[in-house]
């Protein structure tokens, strides 16, 4: 059995499904950067000795120790892209490959991992057209969601989105255009669930408190829920709607798919190949507002569970294992 150390920056949904994925064959060390102190931990460099391979969430400085370390010992490092660490994308600022010492950096880690695994053909061409990596070094392995029964939901004539709110979450995912249909179909409810934060993740309400105060009365803002009361809204909600303008995945998406609420999500990046036919891609607010109102009326929407298959944990543990047993 294999030795595998996991190397996170903070704990999140699909870190802990991968967490448990890797524990599901393989023994499993977790290193959880908290704070600065953990950069100078000697627990690091045991793990590190002990592991046969690692396994790093993003390509970002908390990669750096390890990779430097990893000089020493020449253990075979799989880092997974996310978003930032290899977007780039001027128009609203976001992306580390934007230019300058963050880019520098990122390729560095990138060119010092054995492979960089992509979450979605969308997030392996950033790789391609952002940063210095070959085709050859790249692994498309898609994130993955627990399975739900096929089963029929009581849907409510009411509107979902989900994600964190602060100053650059608003703009990127597209809350302001959640908003903007909100305003424009005032009989219907629009619900968000996400945290209220600063840029940094922090939890904070000074920029959640701008984003009500524009804000239409039939927008619910409802925070951070537990997982139980998230799904409630999942199996009640007719429409998910995300309006991004990056997204190298869209876990959330894909959650509200296998509860069957009908996606509209905008022309931009993973989105429109996360849903793969299975809903409506916009390209301006108009179609938004449009699809929202048809897709309200639909009596019985059907997901291809083929597509869904593609996202589930035993297709991902199977990928993991194959690069793992390389």
């Amino acid at each position: 059995m294999k030795k595998v150390l996991y190397i996170i920056e903070g704990y999140t949904g699909y870190k802990r499904i991968d967490e448990n994925i890797i524990k599901s064959f393989a023994q499993i060390r977790t290193f959880n950067y908290k704070s600065k102190k953990d950069y100078f931990n000697i627990n690091l460099l045991l793990n590190i000795i002990w592991s046969d391979v690692i396994i790093i969430w993003f390509a970002s400085k908390h990669s750096l120790p390890t990779l430097m370390i990893n000089k020493l010992f020449m253990k075979p490092v799989f880092i997974i892209a996310g978003g930032f660490d290899v977007a780039s994308v001027p128009k609203i600022n976001y992306g580390a490959m934007i230019g300058g010492s963050r880019k520098q950096i990122g390729n560095w880690i990138l060119s010092n991992a054995t492979k960089v695994i992509s979450v979605s053909k969308s997030n392996l061409n950033d790789i391609l057209k952002n940063t210095s990596i070959k085709s050859s070094k790249i692994e498309l392995i898609y994130n993955a969601i627990p399975k739900i029964p096929n089963l029929k939901f009581e849907k409510k004539r009411q509107v979902l989105s989900v994600g964190e709110i602060n100053k650059e979450t608003f703009y990127r995912k597209g809350l302001d255009r959640y908003i903007a249909v909100a305003k424009s179909l005032d009989d219907v409810n629009f619900y968000h669930i996400g945290k209220w934060t600063d840029i940094k993740g922090n939890p904070n309400r000074s920029y959640f408190n701008y984003v009500k105060s524009i804000a239409p009365k039939n927008m619910i803002f409802l925070g951070y829920v537990s997982n139980n009361e998230l799904i409630e809204y999942f199996k009640s909600s007719k429409v998910y709607i995300q309006l991004s303008r990056h997204e190298a995945f869209g876990v959330s998406v894909v959650e509200a798919l296998s509860y069957q609420c009908v996606p509209i999500v905008t022309n931009c990046y993973s989105l429109p190949e996360i849903i793969d036919g299975n809903g409506y891609v916009v390209t301006n607010l108009d179609e938004a507002i449009e699809k929202v109102k048809f897709a309200l009326d639909i009596k019985n929407f059907k997901v291809d569970q083929k597509l869904l298959e593609k996202y589930s944990i035993s297709k991902r543990k199977q990928l993991f294992e194959k690069l793992i047993a390389q």
